[in-house]
């Protein structure tokens, strides 16, 4: 049992950067910190009639925090803006976005879950699939040409 715990650790560790995925959790923080305010401002301030609305501009909001903080300082991408980056970037984040309207819609709506309480569950697989969309796919690393 010890060896296959070892190995899966080395796997993990050979996929997962730590501390870029550190980065990613702070980073994923204060996203999570604009969404929710986003969402509760949607929800009590302009009075937004369904749960799914708040969540769509909450998470189009964090989305934009997400890019700006994640290129600079998580992926270290200090080049000038790329149309590709973003366009990969809003593919990821749109994905993540669909199911965490549609994952809202049925936990309030369908299960009667609570508004807030909904978002916990939903934020955790949004996670994963941002973490691995944005290292693989959108903030990928470049390949050396002298390898």
């Amino acid at each position: 049992m010890k060896k296959k715990i070892i190995s899966l650790i080395k796997y993990i560790d050979g996929r997962v950067d730590i501390r870029r995925f550190i980065k990613f959790g702070i980073t994923g923080f204060m996203n999570t910190a604009v969404d929710f305010g986003v969402y509760a401002l949607c929800n009590e301030v302009f009075r937004f009639p369904y749960t799914w609305t708040s969540q769509f501009f909450a998470m189009t909001a964090a989305m934009a925090n997400s890019f700006i903080v994640n290129k600079l300082w998580t992926f270290g991408k200090t080049k000038r803006f790329e149309l590709g980056e973003l366009g990969r970037f809003l593919i990821v984040n749109s994905v993540s976005l669909g199911l965490s309207t549609f994952s809202v819609y049925i936990l309030c709506d369908a299960f009667a879950v609570n508004k807030y309480l909904a978002k916990i569950p939903v934020a955790a697989i949004t996670i994963m699939i941002n973490y691995f969309g944005n290292k693989i796919f959108v903030f990928k690393e470049e390949k050396n040409s002298n390898n």
